[in-house]
């Protein structure tokens, strides 16, 4: 039987309520809603590789241009939760997203690395395990992916070249008993549920691009994933570097994989091929003050189809400060288009 309750003591008189604001508020509407952010405003997801992340951002300009830091302030106080994870290929991405759930399996059979607790714990436990991916797809980049396997939580890391799980909490978790924890069991993202509900940006597939069926295939899946699939993405086109030339294999693959998703997606196409090398896209507010087009290394770049080089990063195949100011702008804009913002 519970044993028996105090009485409450009663209710302290209540605060008077706050007189209801004038109608004449203060401050825009864009200030009212950043210090009153609206509880239902749904996340917007950021999925790619290294130009997703920003690469080559801090060079040229004054300060540094991140796309994710650009949109996190045009989009607020909507939260902008960036995934982009540089020399990653399409495929990574699914994984990160937890559209693909890949069995693992234990190379060897004991844990590898360091452990937890003192020489004389018994319990200590082994840091990780080298596991391998039944869908057969390598690491690469700095990539890690926190999820669950077999109910075990942990993350799935690739960033030295090697695929290696490490649990959350490995402390009480043998070597043994880690490696029969996670061989054979189904690995899924815990960004599954980040990503389930939110809108998403999608600039995927560069670094495998020649094979334009595969980045096609990938990207669709991402776009059919989200909550309403018509309305959630924003897909990315792909721009030339110097190595993407007119006739080159990447060029046409580019080529290709652009035409292709301007047409199944439409208004929720972005072509930066266009923006960063037609006259009216670089003439766009961002990069007037540069004058791009009366530079003669501008029109060698536009002959070949590729890039101007004053937006380009030292290492020649990311954008620098300048080029992510342009992207920038021309996403805040069409997510305005969008009524996303």
């Amino acid at each position: 039987m519970p044993s028996p309750q105090l009485a409450a003591a009663p209710a302290a008189p209540a605060a008077p309520l706050p007189a209801a604001p004038a109608s004449s508020a203060t401050g825009t509407e864009a200030s009212r809603r950043l210090l009153q952010p609206e509880p239902d405003s749904r996340p917007m997801t950021l999925w790619g590789s290294s130009s997703m992340s920003s690469e080559g951002g801090a060079e040229a300009t004054p300060l540094p241009v991140r796309i994710h830091e650009h949109l996190a302030l045009s989009a607020s106080p909507t939260p902008v939760r960036p995934f982009g994870v540089g020399a990653t290929r399409s495929a990574h991405t699914l994984l990160l997203r937890g559209l693909d759930t890949p069995r693992l399996n234990a190379v060897g059979d004991s844990a590898a690395g360091s452990t937890v607790g003192s020489e004389a714990d018994s319990t200590s436990a082994p840091a990780r395990l080298e596991v391998t991916l039944d869908s057969g797809l390598a690491p690469s980049g700095p990539i890690q992916v926190p999820g669950t396997v077999g109910g075990l939580a942990g993350t799935l890391d690739g960033s030295s070249g090697t695929w290696y799980f490490t649990p959350d909490d490995p402390v009480g978790i043998g070597a043994d008993d880690l490696s029969t924890a996670v061989s054979g069991g189904v690995f899924t993202s815990s960004l599954a549920e980040v990503g389930a509900s939110a809108r998403q940006v999608l600039w995927m597939g560069k670094n495998n691009i020649l094979d334009t069926s595969g980045v096609l295939r990938d990207v669709q899946r991402m776009w059919d994933a989200a909550e309403t699939p018509e309305a959630d993405s924003l897909v990315l086109g792909h721009w030339c570097t110097e190595h993407d030339p007119h006739g080159s294999a990447t060029g046409d693959a580019v080529a290709a994989v652009n035409a292709e998703q301007a047409r199944r997606y439409g208004d929720h196409f972005l072509d930066l091929q266009q923006l960063l090398t037609s006259e009216e896209g670089l003439h766009c507010s961002p990069l007037a003050p540069l004058q791009l087009l009366a530079q003669g290394a501008t029109q060698d770049a536009l002959d070949r189809g590729v890039v101007p080089p004053l937006l380009i990063a030292s290492d020649g195949i990311h954008l620098n400060g300048w080029g992510n100011l342009a992207v920038s702008w021309a996403i805040v804009r069409r997510m305005r288009e969008l009524q996303w913002l």
